[in-house]
């Protein structure tokens, strides 16, 4: 039986509509904020911290509590205060998971207080529909799921965060910058806004702009050594192996082998996935796709098989004493005759 897949939310999307009705002042009384990806909570956290209530206004109507230090009642004691010479309340409960008897909030999410914004940060998990208090909750609430993005959606999310700040970001750049950054998405647009604070007029982002303030170098980044394999660039394989050998931290083994096996994966699924840029799946594989178009499934089976034998071999299994160095430049070597036997 085929196995079932989970549909895609578009994170991104959502929260921007979220933050658009809010930047109408159009209040809900209760927000639930839960999910992995800290990264949107943390922004809707500061909107409610910030943004809504004066500076001189906070002090009498700004109430943040922690799930861990506070009992029930005072949950409820403070959702249930007047506001003072201000339209709202906020109460901000941080740490939500940590709370102790939930379900005695039921009679309050029934019945909250007009007057007053209750925001839930339950991050790092999701709420359990099982559980009593949430019903009551999830009737009246605004919901929003912050979901974690898999390593194959972080390059689109890059050009899309790219799109909403006004310039442009290649597909390429954007797989580095998502190899190099990895998910964390608050690393991320840290990165980005540093390229956009001595660049406010670009247009599109370039590899000059990255390698001057992100710090990736265009010319030896580890990134691009599998796509130097996969086309035969010689020329520039033997540049980064040099680099690399001598610069052995700019290249850890276990970073290459990871790199590497992202790449064999995304061209292997390229065989299987249909090419329709429409859809998401597929959209994430265009990348990959001329690869997938100049070898055979046998060849990157092939490919995948040698880099689990060098899996093992990085970590000491089936190996006599070879420093990473040597294992890379083995590596490289095989991987590169296995793709073009006749050189």
């Amino acid at each position: 039986m085929a196995k079932a897949t989970k549909e895609k939310v578009d994170t991104l999307g959502e929260f921007n509509r979220l933050m658009a009705v809010l930047k109408s002042r159009q209040y809900k009384n209760i927000y639930l904020l839960e999910g992995e990806e800290p990264y949107y909570i943390d922004l809707l956290l500061d909107y409610f911290d910030n943004q809504i209530l004066d500076a001189d206004q906070k002090d009498f109507n700004l109430i943040t509590l922690y799930g861990k230090d506070s009992e029930w009642s005072e949950i409820v004691n403070a959702c249930s205060r007047f506001p003072m010479f201000a339209e709202h309340t906020i109460v901000i409960l941080r740490e939500a998971a940590q709370l102790r008897q939930p379900d005695q909030l039921i009679p309050y999410f029934e019945q909250p207080s007009a007057s007053t914004i209750l925001v839930i940060d339950y991050r790092g998990k999701e709420t359990n529909s099982k559980d009593k208090w949430v019903k009551p909750l999830k009737d009246k609430a605004v919901i929003f799921k912050s979901n974690r993005l898999a390593e194959d959606d972080i390059p689109s999310w890059i050009q899309q965060y790219g799109a909403m700040q006004q310039y442009k970001v290649s597909a390429e750049l954007a797989e580095m910058l998502a190899g190099y950054l990895g998910n964390d998405l608050q690393k991320i647009t840290n990165e980005l806004e540093k390229v956009k604070i001595n660049e406010p007029n670009m247009a599109e982002l370039t590899a000059e702009m990255i390698e001057r303030y992100v710090g990736i170098s265009r010319e030896y980044n580890y990134m691009d050594l599998p796509k130097m394999i996969f086309t035969n660039d010689k020329v520039r394989i033997s540049r980064m192996l040099t680099y690399f050998v001598a610069n052995p931290k700019s290249a850890p083994l276990p970073a290459l082998m990871a790199t590497f096996y992202t790449f064999a994966d995304r061209t292997y699924r390229c065989y299987s996935v249909p090419d329709d840029y429409n859809n998401p799946e597929s959209r994430a594989l265009y990348y990959y796709r001329s690869y997938s178009r100049m070898f055979s499934v046998t060849t990157i089976h092939k490919f995948i098989a040698l880099l689990n034998e060098f899996a093992l071999k990085a970590v000491g299994i089936n190996i006599s004493n070879k420093d990473d160095s040597e294992l890379l430049k083995e590596l490289v070597g095989k991987l590169n005759a296995l793709l073009y036997p006749q050189g």
